[in-house]
């Protein structure tokens, strides 16, 4: 079962899920950033590139094709000139050719200003050096024309000029071939730029689109797992993972079902841990979710895999047994529950014991349905915890008219305050020494209209459970401490009252407070009364109860421990804890005739008392027997049946007046 810190842990894991989805959304977004970026860049390189391409090497292509064509063009101007004898149209052709070389020298100057490759340039020198060498022969030919020397000029046009032209033509080509390998260059390196762009492109766009894809990958695993956690969260106990109620509902009835098919028994355990509040108020709710979890690893080692364990809330737990043939197979699984549960537990570096109660309805004998056998199970289990605890009962009809019974008393015991119904009785705790009674107890009783004087056991669980102790207790505190008042006023001045403090009196802010109102009120002094507080009481916050206790005897009331042996304490307890009186649990006692160990346990802690100057009470006395035993051994005090049964305050003084030393024909014999 997981413990409480895993379920702790996995409640963080959220948080870090989230943090982890965060970074993975904002390293996509960085590299979708990262990818335009540099898709923008490389567009920019490539437009820039294509640019280059189209603009500076078309126009270069082009400058040099003018040149190209002006230069067949003037040549062929030129040779035309030789035969036209119109001087009209001779003038009209010679201005052509000066225009066509103006056009010329437009162009060339134009490629000679763009960014050329060294053999662009070289050619263009070249083509300039051969110009310098034809320009003079056109010329010529030109001023023969001009004169009418046709002839003659068609003689230097054909053997001169036009050779001459030829070669610069010839460089010309030369020029646009170079200048379209020049375009063609860039065009591919161009490409290979954009090439090189969508490489990376894509490149960083499949890194954005894998770390997208992670990202959701990761997103719906997180959410499918959030999914899982929160429908197993609502069909199971956070602090143990056993199922809850509801998922126990929905097996039950499965089982039901197949147990319908196959004609078999289902248990139904309802099990409750006993004295569990005692842990919880004690020792604290972090002791108690531990001993939960424990209780709950404990339940399901010792039952089989197919049996359900769910918890239903607090200390309570049901097991089903399904697919069985006998009710002895269901018993055989509660005795393995019972012996398991009382073994130890290792809490918190200290050693607790704590049984359960077990309440068990089985099907169909104990009811069809899943709601009756979980309410007959469960009033089960209360008569198991109000028979003694630590054991189990089986359902039989009659439990549910003792649990309406229960219930109507429950109701009663709210209004029994208001109607003041509860009373003390008082029984004397006799000195063997002096025969005189040093103390009475007084113990709550309560006087119900219809079924008489109830004695705790009836009810003050449930006053407990209800808060209902802390106005009770108050009332009562008052009362006995008035009673106490009236017997020392009838001359009983050295009579003590000691009453029983529960845990939640104890801790409760008003305690001090209601103590001292209720001397205040009564007149009984301080050191006539006596609280008494049970060993599991102190064990809470040791530190705070140390202090309580001081300020307690600060007013000058004594501090007595009830019931010693049977709970938390231990030595170092009891050095610790500024007391006044140690009683000795009547389980001591009992045997103690007839059970030497008893009777050393006795004698060690009257030893124990003697030497921490605790004064000793033995309670639980029955017999004459427990009492030659307690005295032989040097026990002071003692109280129980054998002396009186509680009395109601009237029946007090005559108590009081005995000489019980007489009474009990203790005069003769000589104490140990």
């Amino acid at each position: 079962m997981p413990a409480h810190s895993e379920t702790t842990s996995r409640q963080l894991r959220p948080t870090a899920w989230g943090a982890a989805l965060l970074a993975g959304f904002i390293t996509q977004l960085l590299l979708i950033l990262f990818v335009t970026l540099i898709a923008l860049q490389q567009l920019g390189v490539t437009t820039d590139n294509l640019n280059a391409v189209v603009d500076v090497h078309m126009r270069k292509q082009n400058l040099t094709k003018t040149m190209l064509n002006v230069a067949r063009e003037r040549t062929l101007i030129m040779l035309t000139l030789t035969k036209i004898g119109d001087p009209f149209e001779r003038d009209d052709l010679l201005t052509q050719f000066n225009e066509k070389g103006t056009e010329y020298a437009v162009a060339r100057q134009s490629l000679q200003d763009m960014p050329l490759s060294p053999r662009e340039r070289k050619l263009i020198t070249l083509q300039q050096q051969l110009i310098k060498i034809a320009q003079p022969i056109q010329t010529q030919v030109i001023d023969l024309i001009s004169t009418q020397h046709n002839l003659e000029a068609e003689q230097i046009a054909i053997t001169r000029a036009i050779p001459t032209q030829n070669q610069v033509l010839a460089v010309l080509f030369q020029l646009d071939a170079e200048t379209q390998h020049v375009a063609l260059a860039a065009s591919r390196k161009a490409y290979e730029a954009q090439k090189v762009a969508r490489f990376w492109m894509y490149l960083l766009c499949g890194a954005a689109l894998l770390v997208g894809v992670i990202v959701a990958a990761v997103v719906l695993r997180y959410t499918t797992r959030i999914s899982r956690e929160r429908e197993h969260l609502a069909i199971h106990d956070a602090l143990t993972g056993l199922p809850n109620r509801r998922l126990l509902l929905e097996y039950l009835e499965q089982a039901l079902a197949h147990a319908r098919r196959n004609k078999t028994l289902i248990g139904v355990l309802f099990i409750d841990l006993d004295n569990f509040k005692r842990v919880n108020d004690t020792l604290g709710h972090a002791v108690g979710d531990q001993l939960i979890c424990h209780v709950a690893r404990r339940l399901r080692a010792a039952v089989r895999n197919e049996d359900i364990v769910a918890r239903l809330g607090g200390d309570e737990f049901v097991v089903v047994i399904s697919d069985v043939h006998a009710a002895s197979q269901v018993l055989h699984v509660v005795d393995k529950i019972l012996a398991v549960m009382v073994a130890p537990y290792q809490i918190a570096e200290r050693e607790l014991f704590n049984s359960c109660s077990v309440g068990i309805g089985v099907y169909p004998t104990d009811g069809t349905s899943s709601s009756d056998l979980l309410k007959n199970a469960d009033t089960a289990m209360y008569h198991a915890k109000s028979s003694g605890k630590n054991r189990y009962h089986l359902y039989d009809a009659a439990m549910n008219a003792m649990a309406e019974e229960q219930l109507q008393l429950d109701t009663d015991l709210h209004y029994a305050l208001e109607r003041n119904e509860f009373v003390f009785h008082y029984q004397p705790q006799v000195n063997l020494n002096s025969g005189r009674t040093d103390t009475v107890e007084a113990l709550i009783r309560w006087n119900h209209p219809d079924k008489g004087l109830l004695s705790p056991a009836a009810f003050l669980d449930m006053l407990e459970d209800t808060g209902e102790i802390i106005p009770v207790g108050r009332k009562l505190l008052g009362t006995a401490c008035a009673q106490g008042a009236r017997w020392h006023a009838a001359g009983f001045n050295d009579l003590s009252v000691a009453i029983n403090v529960s845990s939640k009196e104890f801790w409760h802010q008003d305690l001090l407070a209601n103590v001292h109102d209720a001397l205040e009120r009564s007149g009984l002094p301080p050191r006539s009364l006596q609280l008494e507080l049970t060993e599991g009481i102190l064990m809470g916050d040791m530190d705070v109860a140390v202090h309580k206790i001081l300020d307690l005897k600060a007013m000058g009331v004594s501090i007595a421990i009830d019931d010693f042996g049977t709970g938390y304490s231990s030595l170092a307890h009891l050095k610790r804890f500024p007391l006044d009186v140690l009683k000795i649990d009547r389980y001591f006692i009992k045997d103690i005739r007839h059970d030497s160990v008893n009777e050393a346990l006795v004698i060690s802690i009257l030893a124990l008392c003697n030497g921490l100057n605790l004064d000793t009470v033995a309670e639980g006395v029955e017999t004459r027997s427990q009492l030659d035993v307690l005295r032989k051994i040097g026990c002071p005090v003692v109280q129980g049946y054998l002396i009186s049964r509680p009395v109601p305050a009237d029946d007090v003084m005559a108590l009081l007046q005995r000489d019980w030393l007489q009474e009990l024909d203790l005069h003769s014999e000589t104490p140990a």
